[in-house]
């Protein structure tokens, strides 16, 4: 018996329902389409307007990619429910395991002096007995952090300078090995890397940290911000980049830099100087608007526009590196990539909705008080507890978990159900913020559309987006790469 197949003419049809998607422009003819589930394409203004018309596509390759990416259906039966529903699922599987990042502030006592720091910060020499984590608030805070559902947790060691509590880091990730029993536990710390013993670093190293430090690129500007002493700290902050390397750890250190005002000039010096000390990557990250930030921001702020000039040139810089040879990444652009040609979600907090804050972050302050995340952590720091959750020796995790500041986050943490944002194309790569809206705003649901979390967010990936669709073969497969990696 012979088996013939279906000719292509047979899955055309001139008759097709629409499914749900949302649209808008990106450039002068030219659309962004994109659903729910994380499909996207982009067509021309008559090709939509043919759609939304559900008058016949002629371009067959339109057509088959828009049934195939479920723009429209042909489907009377709605079997195709079930799989749209298990794409959404993928898509929002960071829910499953509800809060799998955990910060602990284990002292607000630091050995730099940066221009952006929180206001918390206070002199390495100050009385650790005020300033740094009790054992019993240590104890009940890895009680509660064992207690989360996930079988993976990143458990952060932050500041402050976290080092300077080296004795409670050990600790810490002793008791943690002693009471877990069946987790996957990743271990973080943030230290500037400017006073660290080779004991310290050996014990890091043996417990597989990951070691998260700054660097806001080349000496004079990384001096400029981040003191150390009485002298900049890009000297202390490398010799112990070049310690870790002879230990042939390297692979266990990322850094962050902070854009500054004093950094819009120089995106090919900050790159340079990533690539100069082998780092991988680079997290271009714009200032937050928190603690010294907010009150020197006439000195070191900049708009919006500033930010996003800056952080294209850095881009197409880095894009034009990987075609000369050397393989570096962007990371955020990285992270936009990877919601736009994957199914899978990611674990950055930024871009998630519902909302990392509280959802997919904890963090454990010295004193004992919870936060749905630093900045929030930050802000109580300055005299506003709106964010502040409770405390691990008064509370249980229900009342942490389910009161009433996790009950003001899910209503204003989610896309789906915000205004303007509901109808958003660019909703579904992008994440809601409450914390950062409700500072910049006084509203924990801001100005979406206006807002600067919105324009920046908005921005970028469209700038992602024209850059992916409208590149050449090679600039194409570096992005690709970026995404799948």
């Amino acid at each position: 018996m012979s088996v013939k197949f279906r000719s292509k003419e047979a899955f055309s049809s001139t008759s097709y329902t629409l499914l749900p998607f949302r649209f808008t422009k990106i450039d002068e003819d030219q659309y962004f389409l994109s659903t729910d589930y994380g499909e996207w394409l982009c067509l021309d203004s008559y090709t939509l307007k043919t759609l939304l018309a559900k008058e016949r596509i002629v371009d067959e390759q339109i057509y088959f990619q828009l049934k195939a990416r479920h723009f429209i259906s042909t489907d009377t039966t709605n079997t195709q429910i079930d799989l749209l529903a298990s794409k959404y699922k993928t898509k929002k599987s960071f829910l499953e395991n509800f809060s799998q990042l955990h910060i602990f502030v284990l002292t607000v006592r630091c050995n730099n002096s940066c221009v952006y720091c929180q206001a918390s910060r206070k002199s390495c020499q100050s009385d650790h007995i005020y300033y740094d984590m009790s054992e019993e608030v240590l104890d009940k805070s890895i009680d509660l952090f064992l207690s989360m559902p996930s079988s993976k947790l990143t458990l952060e060691f932050q500041g402050g300078e976290s080092t300077l509590t080296m004795p409670l880091i050990k600790k810490a990730v002793q008791q943690v090995k002693e009471k877990n029993t069946d987790k996957d536990i990743q271990f973080v710390v943030c230290t500037n890397l400017c006073e660290l013993s080779d004991e310290d670093l050996d014990f890091m190293i043996a417990h597989n940290f990951s070691i998260s430090t700054s660097l806001d690129g080349p000496e004079e500007l990384h001096n400029h911000n981040r003191k150390f002493g009485r002298i900049g700290a890009y000297v202390p902050l490398v010799d112990n980049l070049n310690k870790i390397k002879n230990k042939g750890a390297f692979n266990q250190v990322s850094a962050l830099m902070t854009t500054t005002r004093q950094s819009l000039d120089l995106h090919k010096e900050i790159i340079d100087e990533y690539v100069r000390q082998g780092f991988r990557s680079i997290f271009i990250r714009e200032l937050n608007p928190y603690g010294f930030a907010q009150k020197y921001f006439h000195k070191i702020g900049y708009d919006s526009a500033s930010f996003l000039s800056f952080y294209e040139q850095s881009l197409d810089y880095i894009i034009e590196l990987n075609k000369q040879g050397t393989i570096f990444r962007e990371s955020y652009a990285a992270l936009i990539l990877k919601k736009l040609i994957t199914p899978w979600a990611t674990g950055f907090v930024d871009l998630q909705s519902p909302c990392g804050s509280g959802f997919g972050v904890t963090l454990y302050n010295y004193d004992g008080n919870i936060y749905p995340s630093d900045e929030s952590r930050m802000m109580a720091e300055t005299g506003d507890q709106y964010f502040r959750m409770g405390n691990i020796l008064e509370n249980t995790r229900e009342e942490l978990f389910f009161g009433s500041v996790m009950q003001r986050i899910a209503a204003a943490g989610v896309n789906d159900s915000l205004p303007v944002c509901s109808d958003c194309a660019f909703s579904p790569y992008c994440g809601a913020d409450p914390v950062r809206r409700y500072q910049v705003t006084g509203s924990i649901y801001g100005r979406p559309g206006k807002d600067e979390f919105c324009v920046k967010n908005k921005s970028i990936i469209q700038m992602v987006i024209k850059k992916l669709v409208g590149a050449d073969p090679q600039t194409r497969e570096i992005l690709l790469q970026w995404g799948a990696k």
